[in-house]
């Protein structure tokens, strides 16, 4: 098993958000906390960790402020991962933003916020979310400006964002531009990457959704989102393109029962050069997106589809409540380069203890996704020897302070 270390950063962050909380008092606007999570990981292809292993998830401290007229929300994570994630370390800012609540409850957010698109908050109910999230349209944050309005059963919301999410933090044995939390398309990297020299970043994004709750919150839930932007693009011979992306959702809930779907389609027109490529591959069949400090190759253009449904078990075990079990699906179709598609499947459980832990115990069924299979690049391309399924089994254990 892994040890798992906590030096540098890590440290510096848990006593600063020990310090902030005690100086926090109950009734103030200023709420400072954070969490800490470990990981227990089995990965069926990993054969030099055959009884997977135990490590640091993520390091967290949150500060949020809120008095009814002025909010605001930060968040910095530090992550350092055992050998069976790559032994490496990084750290950046996943969200900060600043906003006003406005008359009849609508709100104006600026800053690195969550983009409006889709199922939301996530269109998934376990902790690694849904194929959404690896092209860069599920939990995702950027930087710029957004509004949003609600009145009787429709909600909907705009944002316009400039720039990407940013790599506003640092690691070792990372390519820097890919240092982020959420998946963008980012600068390919020599070293950690492709080496394919495209130089991409989202620019000028601007993203609308509407919801429409016919039965009153909490029971049905339709809505449709769209997304446009540009993808300044800069090396030898490339120039600047455009991305464009729609999706309609729904979520209905029965009781204890609730389903989630979403069908998603997007399509990234680039114009590289003809250099700017791997392995034969047409250099505009592909895009480079990255987070986690490393970039991979996604299909240019593709449709993804969701369906998850969970049930939620009523009473308690012990100090343990609020069960809820879940398979969560969803499956990448491509639509350029003949590329395979890419799918996940996860059922697990999650729950909670004393309102400070949470737990999720996930098993992955996968096939070509990055994270749940050895084929980095299955998004795009996709190597032979890669073309069966392989399982993940992530069980972790977090505190909420």
């Amino acid at each position: 098993m892994n040890t798992i270390r906590c030096t540098g950063l890590c440290a510096a962050i848990l006593i600063a958000g020990a310090g902030l909380a005690q100086a926090s008092d109950a009734a103030s606007p200023l709420k400072v906390g954070g969490a800490v999570r470990v990981n227990y990981v089995y990965k069926s292809w990993q054969a030099d960790h055959p009884h997977g292993f135990v490590g640091l998830d993520t390091l967290r401290l949150d500060v949020s402020y809120d008095d009814g007229r002025l909010l605001g929300s930060a968040q910095y994570r530090y992550n350092n991962f055992p050998a069976g994630q790559g032994g490496y370390t990084d750290h950046f800012l996943h969200h900060g933003w600043v906003g006003l609540r406005l008359d009849g409850g609508s709100e104006l957010h600026v800053g690195l916020d969550k983009m409006p698109f889709g199922l939301a908050p996530y269109a998934s109910n376990n902790f690694y979310e849904s194929i959404a999230y690896y092209i860069g349209f599920e939990d995702t944050y950027n930087l710029g400006a957004s509004y949003a309005s609600r009145s009787g059963p429709f909600e909907w919301q705009l944002g316009y964002y400039p720039r990407d999410g940013g790599s506003y933090g640092g690691g070792a044995n990372t390519a820097h531009a890919a240092n982020r939390y959420s998946f963008n398309i980012v600068p390919d990297d020599a070293q950690q990457g492709y080496g394919t020299g495209q130089a991409d970043h989202e620019h000028d994004t601007l993203v609308a959704r509407g919801a429409w709750h016919p039965d009153g919150p909490g029971k049905v839930e339709l809505g449709l989102s769209a997304l446009a932007g540009t993808i300044r693009s800069a090396g030898a011979g490339a120039a600047d393109g455009r991305r464009r992306a729609a999706a309609a959702h729904l979520k209905h809930s029965a009781g204890p029962w609730k389903l989630m779907l979403e069908a998603l389609y997007y399509d990234n027109q680039t114009r590289h050069g003809p250099a700017q490529t791997f392995g034969g591959l047409d250099p505009n069949s592909f895009v480079m997106l990255g987070a986690f400090g490393y970039p991979y190759p996604v299909a240019a253009k593709g449709a993804v589809y969701v369906a998850n449904l969970s049930y939620d078990i009523a009473g308690s075990l012990g100090p343990l409540t609020g069960f809820k079990v879940y398979n969560d699906y969803s499956i990448l179709k491509k639509k350029t380069g003949r590329f395979k598609d890419s799918l996940q499947n996860v059922s697990g459980m999650s729950f909670s203890s004393g309102g400070k832990w949470f737990f999720y115990a996930d098993f992955m069924l996968a096939r070509h996704q990055p994270y749940m299979s050895p084929d980095f690049g299955g998004l795009a391309a996709t190597a032979p020897s890669h073309d069966g399924y392989t399982r993940r089994i992530n069980l972790q254990a977090g505190y909420y302070f």
